[in-house]
């Protein structure tokens, strides 16, 4: 990269009269570079029994469910809460439904307590997070 000063307020001038070519005042050379890898990989699997209620039966007969679970384990308070859309024909003789059934589904878990709270960084952190440019 490279640069000149052709024109600086009236300066140049000065410059010339003194025996300074002002194209050649200013020189610079810049270099970046950059090599970057990443990957990610998450796995998760939540096996539940959760009772479900029917919130709504839809003109074709299909049903819109909606189910919430709530565990405390140590202090530490779960949540599993889950709705969708199923089809009264996949409904078991012994009135259940695997999750791969339901259509829509959308399913939370989620947790609070001491472990939840040291799975997500300070205050300061999430500060620097938002402010910080780099």
């Amino acid at each position: 990269m490279a640069g000149s000063l052709t024109g600086l307020f009236g300066f140049e001038r000065t410059l010339r009269n003194n025996g300074v070519d002002p194209s050649a005042a200013v020189e610079a050379s810049l270099e970046n570079t950059f090599d970057g890898k990443g990957s990610t990989e998450r796995k998760n699997s939540v096996t539940a029994t959760l009772t479900a209620v029917v919130r709504e039966v839809f003109p074709n007969g299909n049903l819109y469910i909606e189910g919430t679970k709530e565990v405390i384990i140590n202090n530490e308070r779960q949540y599993l809460i889950l709705s969708g859309v199923i089809r009264p024909e996949d409904i078991r003789p012994d009135n259940s439904i695997t999750s791969d059934q339901i259509a829509d589904v959308r399913i939370v878990y989620s947790g609070s307590g001491v472990v939840s709270d040291k799975q997500r960084p300070g205050w300061l952190g999430r500060l620097l997070d938002v402010v910080w440019p780099f």
